[in-house]
């Protein structure tokens, strides 16, 4: 596994020359003094062959924008996750494995993908992704934190829990902001891009409470499943903007809280949006897995997190060719649907949502496949769906979906119907998000020959880039 310095040096583009000499740089703007900027001594710490000196970390969280009391609160490396964005520790030890929570820090924006790069940057893939999942697997079938009491503890952390004790109210509306969020997840009026403003602002007052209350006992393991909730949330609406790298990384903080504190189907419904997301990069063997992870932390698993999980499983196995077993995993998808259907709140947008997700995973499995004609009434009834006049109310996701649309009707040869895809769904989100505006370009750009495409084309050069 790559050092956290390594990291956040190819975050910001740096050779190691480049990175010493910046290092240099901030040593004596903070007054620390003059020091020798050699490429040997990044080699040195990120090879974990020796640790830096205090001042030299000053200077590097200056740069990373760490505070110096985190530098020697959490002592190297540890402090490298908070500008990560891999955060504040969920477990207690300094030594051995470690779990953390994402605080912010360096993100290659959106506009600085590069053009053309089909994959997002993951941090985990492959044997990295599984020997993690399985650390954690093994964290939850151990005994689940208890609730209920909390541990004597000395002068220091019984200050802790009495600060704890005091922002319950706080606790209680961000539960209920974030249950608010978690109903616009699949149907709201709102740009996902406000939506994810909104998750990314409660997961942040989850953090700074849970660093100052500690993860254990009952207010802890409260915290801990707010903040795998708002990071899901945050991993949800990422994923609708086509920010693939940014929903990675909540949903991986929210699969690490969730078995933090001992939540199984929180993990598992965490592991299965982490699944989506690598289906989307195009990394089928990964995404499943994931989801048989997910299997063993929950095998009863809710309707509504089976439906998707066998959508992902059907999706994944039509990558990969096999077209039995994905026929297979479209049955059980079909099951799981009727059981949500039937366990849902008896809203219209609860059906609908879960009709959409029917008709995606069919869709993209028979897109998959080598046979688009199949998808053509999927992809017809989503879109449809989504973009009928006074009908039921639009989809964070609609962008996202509209993708499948589109690709689907050039496959087949009906650039009409791609082209007339493209009008709707510009009318129906008012502004795309620049990374899904940027693909659809580049679906259309081999057909830009065609009027009606190159009027479709036209139309999304309207779009702003924030």
């Amino acid at each position: 596994m790559a050092h956290p310095l390594t990291v956040l040096r190819a975050v910001l583009g740096l050779s190691q020359p480049e990175y010493a000499r910046l290092v240099a740089r901030a040593h004596d703007e903070l007054g620390l003094g003059r020091t020798a900027a050699r490429r040997e001594k990044v080699s040195r710490w990120e090879s974990g062959r020796i640790v830096p000196e205090h001042s030299a970390q000053l200077a590097m969280a200056r740069i990373h924008g760490v505070p110096a009391r985190e530098v020697a609160r959490l002592g190297w490396p540890f402090w490298l996750h908070l500008a990560a964005g891999d955060g504040v520790p969920l477990d207690g030890a300094r030594d051995g494995p470690r779990l953390y929570l994402p605080r912010g820090g360096p993100r290659l924006p959106a506009s600085e993908r590069p053009p053309g790069s089909a994959l997002p940057g993951f941090a985990l893939r492959g044997d990295r992704l599984a020997a993690q999942v399985n650390g954690l697997l093994a964290r939850l079938a151990g005994p689940r934190p208890a609730l209920g009491r909390e541990q004597a503890a000395p002068a220091a952390q019984v200050a802790q829990a009495a600060q704890a004790a005091q922002a319950v109210e706080r606790i209680d509306w961000i539960e209920a902001r974030t249950g608010a969020l978690e109903q616009q997840m699949l149907v709201s009026l709102l740009p996902a891009r406000l939506l994810l403003a909104a998750a990314h602002t409660e997961h942040r007052q989850v953090t700074h409470l849970l660093a100052a209350a500690g993860p254990g006992g009952a207010t802890g393991r409260r915290l801990l499943l707010l903040s795998a909730r708002t990071a899901l949330l945050c991993s949800g609406f990422s994923c609708a903007l086509g920010e693939l790298a940014d929903a990675e990384r909540h949903a991986l903080t929210a699969v690490r809280a969730g078995a933090a504190a001992g939540d199984r189907d929180v993990s598992a419904t965490a592991m299965t949006q982490l699944a989506r997301h690598h289906l989307l990069a195009s990394n089928a063997a990964d995404a499943l897995g994931l989801l048989r992870a997910a299997r063993t932390a929950a095998p009863d698993l809710p309707a509504s997190t089976a439906l998707e999980l066998h959508n992902c499983e059907a999706s994944a196995f039509a990558q990969l060719g096999r077209a039995t077993e994905a026929a297979r995993a479209l049955d059980l998808a079909a099951e799981a649907f009727t059981a949500a259907d039937r366990a849902a709140t008896g809203t219209a947008t609860d059906s609908e949502a879960y009709r959409r997700f029917v008709a995606i995973g069919r869709a993209s499995v028979w897109s998959f496949l080598g046979r688009p004609a199949r998808a053509r009434p999927q992809l017809a009834a989503l879109a449809d769906s989504l973009t009928a006049s006074g009908g039921s109310t639009p989809s964070p996701y609609s962008a996202l979906w509209f993708l499948y649309v589109v690709n689907g009707h050039l496959a087949l040869g009906e650039l009409d119907v791609a082209a007339d895809a493209v009008h709707r769904i510009r009318a129906l989100t008012g502004e795309l998000p620049p990374v899904l505006a940027s693909d659809l370009r580049q679906l259309l750009a081999p057909h830009r020959n065609e009027r009606l495409l190159r009027e479709a084309l036209d139309d999304l050069g309207t779009t702003r880039t924030p």
